[in-house]
C-alpha cells in the first residue's frame, strides 16, 4: 500500500501532523517552543475528523495557556491570592 506524506499543517502558530493509526488517523501537535508532541490519545475515522479534533485541541490548549498566564499575572500583581490562583488554574476534567 502506498502512503503519501501529509504535510504538517500550521494552525494558530502550532504545527499539526496527521498520521495513520492502524486503519484510522490520529494527530500530534507541536508548539513553537516545545518540541514534545501533544495529542488527545484518540483515533479518528477520517483525516478531516482528525484535523478537526486537532484544531479543537489547539484552541483548547491555547485558551488554557492564556488563562494560566493571566492568572499568573494577577497573582504576581497581588490581585488574587494563591488559593484563588490554584482554583482558577485547576483544569482537571469533571466526571459527567
Amino acid at each position: 500500500m502506498l502512503t503519501a506524506n501529509v504535510p504538517k499543517i500550521r494552525y494558530h502558530g502550532w504545527e499539526i501532523d496527521i498520521k495513520p493509526c492502524g486503519v484510522e488517523f490520529c494527530f500530534e501537535c507541536h508548539t513553537p517552543t516545545c518540541p514534545d508532541a501533544l495529542d488527545d490519545a484518540e483515533s479518528y475515522i477520517t483525516k478531516a475528523a482528525a484535523l478537526a479534533a486537532a484544531q479543537a485541541f489547539v484552541d483548547r490548549e491555547s485558551a488554557v495557556l492564556a488563562l494560566i498566564k493571566l492568572a499568573n499575572d494577577w497573582l504576581i500583581n497581588g490581585l488574587i491570592s494563591e488559593d484563588e490562583y490554584w482554583a482558577l488554574t485547576d483544569f482537571e476534567e469533571v466526571p459527567q
